[in-house]
């Protein structure tokens, strides 16, 4: 024999689905406006040659309100990246290698999504920028992870950088975090390398250095 579900549980059954599918979607991203061309931000480097321009916007503490994650506090730097194609083929990003370096030359690659929500997940205390971290030989045990702010993961996944390639007359651009953590002003004397970027024909394109600042903050 069969047994039928009243109307008033498949009402409740409703309600509560709805209530679910309302809490995971519930992630609104941040107002960051469009990114245009990469020519019109202050910091960027152009290959006319190549007719490609690579341009770098850091997120530091004095822009970090406009996330609702608060990347700053746990010693990670987001650095918008903007790469506009003005050429007729393609730019290839596959084999692209990227690398931070400090003004006292320490060198750091962007964080996998995985690594920020790790590193957050795991950060004791708020980032203080008149202070420096003195990596230990040995690791001091830690109080358990906390668990991730809301939203965390659509944060992050919203943000970071993915694109493959540049369409022609196109622009691309995301996000990449690094791991400053020890960095008492990671914003000066800093910059990011680009290379291996490769052109229709396979060919790597010259390699792109910006600073994070001007010369006049340096």
């Amino acid at each position: 024999m069969s047994i039928g579900l009243r109307p008033g549980f498949w009402a409740s059954g409703l309600l509560l689905v709805c209530f679910v599918a309302a809490y995971a979607f519930d992630y609104k991203p941040p107002d960051i406006p469009a990114a245009g061309h990469a020519a019109k931000f202050s910091q960027h480097e152009t290959h006319k040659d190549e007719g490609v321009t690579i341009a770098i916007d850091p997120y530091g503490p004095e822009k970090d309100s406009v996330f609702h994650v608060k990347f700053y506090e746990h010693r990670i730097l987001p650095v918008r990246v903007v790469i506009s194609n003005d050429t007729d083929q393609p730019i290839s990003l596959a084999d692209a290698q990227i690398q931070f370096t400090t003004a006292r030359k320490a060198k750091g690659e962007p964080l996998t999504k995985e690594d920020v929500e790790r590193a957050i997940a795991n950060s004791a205390e708020p980032h203080d920028s008149a202070t420096s971290r003195i990596p230990l030989p040995v690791p001091i045990p830690r109080s358990k992870p906390r668990r991730l702010p809301k939203n965390t993961d659509e944060e992050v996944d919203y943000l970071i950088f993915k694109a493959k390639a540049v369409e022609p007359h196109n622009t691309q651009s995301g996000f990449l975090f690094f791991d400053v953590s020890g960095v008492q002003q990671p914003l000066i004397g800093s910059h990011i390398l680009f290379t291996g970027l490769r052109n229709n024909q396979g060919q790597e394109l010259f390699y792109f250095d910006i600073p994070l600042q001007g010369t006049s903050a340096q």
